[in-house]
């Protein structure tokens, strides 16, 4: 079934009833991944207590699946506002208080985060080919913006260009992909991998203060 008719389907008739079979097809899934498995359609459907058929209709492929799950995961995301944790004023001790948030809450669930990244990726091969202008972003910004806010008070100390330079290199080592790495290729427990973020995190902050602080003493 093609998006299109996919989407008349879920439109035209029974419309209360049939989100409540996408919900209950989405939250089975949800289920299965925590459980640590990758789903088939067929076993999503058994575990939601519908004909595969019927679940075919819905969603024909994994991939559409996983892809409500993200957007599902992504409304989560939305929720986690910048503004709700409690920042001190010290650059480092903010930056600590949102990787350690963040990792708590990934790890807490890693295998529907995981599933998130499969549908990030799976959207990014989806449009690859076509014009960069007609493509549309594959993920949302929350990361970006929880980093940035919480080395806000290092605007005052870093020109911006530097202090853009830092946000972009915090971000590669928190989150989902830091997860995977930490938990994939060093082969970390949760609490071993969040000491490893943080102290990253940490180290490039150092780094990056060093650096101006340098520029500014030209002489020494």
């Amino acid at each position: 079934m093609s998006v299109a008719r996919r989407d008349e389907f879920l439109t035209s008739g029974r419309q209360n009833q049939k989100q409540r079979t996408r919900e209950a097809l989405i939250n089975a899934a949800i289920a299965l991944l925590r459980d640590g498995r990758s789903p088939s359609i067929a076993e999503v459907a058994e575990a939601a207590r519908v004909s595969p058929a019927t679940a075919y209709r819905y969603f024909p492929n994994p991939q559409s699946l996983y892809s409500d799950v993200a957007i599902r995961e992504q409304a989560f995301r939305e929720k986690f506002d910048p503004a709700a944790l409690h920042l001190s004023d010290d650059p480092l001790d903010r930056l600590e208080t949102v990787i350690r948030s963040v990792a708590r809450t990934q790890f807490a669930d890693e295998a529907l985060w995981r599933a998130s990244l499969r549908a990030i990726l799976d959207r990014w091969f989806e449009q690859a080919a076509k014009a960069e202008p007609e493509r549309v972003p594959v993920r949302g910004t929350t990361r970006l913006r929880l980093v940035r806010r919480a080395l806000a008070p290092l605007s005052d100390r870093l020109a911006p260009a530097e202090l853009d330079r830092l946000v972009n290199a915090v971000v590669l080592v928190c989150g989902v992909e830091a997860m995977v790495t930490t938990r994939d290729v060093t082969g970390l427990e949760p609490e071993a991998a969040t000491e490893v973020m943080v102290w990253a995190a940490r180290s490039l902050v150092r780094a990056a203060l060093d650096e101006a602080d340098r520029a500014d003493r030209p002489g020494r």
